[in-house]
């Protein structure tokens, strides 16, 4: 089945606002999790409302936040997300780090006090529309240390996320949008350790980084109150104007040729087609936003079950 992206995002909208979010909240939401779905990746699309239906319902996650600036300078800005959505304070501050960055060359944006972020790819393609180079992690502001007898140092951090987005002058950007874990669990980590320990080990070190980062430092409720118990997220994001280094143009243009002369090379065996990260997403974009949003049966199951529970019907598809 296909569904447009105007109506999954009419749907998931409305889904928002039946638990009480603001109109213009839930509209947000909706946009960033149809835009996922519309570059096919499955995980952080509107499979995801599940999750944040669940948590708005147990009043897990503030459905009127009142997002307020804790710091702020020429260059930085900090977020209080006030328990709510994460992608609302994450969307905030991620624009007004932009902002910061075209009149100052270099801006930092962080978040606290909210709920689950989503795809960084989100926020990445939101400064690269600006012509802006980006990197962005984000977290939990709760660690423990695992209680598990068995458990290693692979299971002191989970799977946080972290992204990287370069503009281009033309066709598609950089995005490399990344789970921090490269692993399946700690037996596919340590199975792997024989052949591939480099990658283990480095797998080990971005989960850390963005943990650490994105969520203790970013994600700290020092400054303010956490009375939200979903509440537990942070977010770090930095933004580039090329400009303030180099020739940004040429700087694109260099990008684009760069990108452009490598996917006429071969594809990497085991693959069908030579990609960049990012250029897949780009052409579904392209692609579902005429043909629609190809929804899988577990999919479908899943916003079908979400639609029965709360009396809003999915729209119809096509086949």
């Amino acid at each position: 089945m296909r569904i447009t992206p105007d109506d999954l995002h009419h749907w998931a909208t409305r889904v928002l606002t039946h638990l009480n979010v603001r109109d213009e909240d839930a509209a947000l939401i909706a946009r960033c999790l149809v835009d996922v779905d519309l570059r096919g990746i499955v995980s952080h699309g509107t499979r995801q409302l599940r999750r944040y239906v669940a948590e708005f319902r147990d009043g897990q996650i503030n459905t009127h936040p009142d997002i307020k600036i804790l710091r702020a300078t020429e260059t930085t800005i900090r977020l209080d997300g006030d328990g709510g959505a994460g992608y609302l304070a994450a969307t905030r501050a991620v624009d007004a780090a932009c902002d910061k960055a075209l009149e100052n060359g270099l801006a930092m944006a962080s978040t606290c006090n909210h709920g689950h972020v989503g795809s960084e790819g989100i926020y990445a393609r939101r400064a690269v529309e600006r012509g802006l180079v980006s990197w962005c992690v984000a977290g939990g502001a709760g660690w423990e240390k695992p209680k598990e007898e068995d458990a290693t140092v692979w299971d002191a951090m989970r799977a946080p996320p972290m992204c990287f987005g370069i503009p281009s002058a033309e066709g598609p950007p950089l995005i490399a949008d990344m789970n921090a874990s490269f692993f399946n669990g700690r037996d596919h980590a340590e199975a792997a350790i024989p052949e591939f320990p480099k990658a283990v080990f480095a797998s080990l070190g971005m989960k850390f980084v963005s943990t650490l980062l994105g969520g203790m430092l970013a994600g700290s409720v020092a400054q303010t109150e956490q009375k939200f118990k979903g509440a537990s997220r942070g977010f770090l994001f930095v933004a580039i104007d090329p400009s303030e280094i180099g020739d940004a143009s040429a700087f694109k243009s260099d990008v684009a040729r760069i990108m452009r002369a490598t996917l006429e090379l071969n594809p990497i065996s085991g693959t069908e087609s030579a990609e960049l990260p990012g250029t897949r997403e780009w052409k579904r974009e392209q692609e579902w936003a005429i043909d629609g949003i190809p929804i899988p049966q577990v999919h479908q199951d899943l916003l079908t079950d979400l639609a029965d529970d709360l009396g809003i019907p999915l729209p119809e598809g096509n086949e």
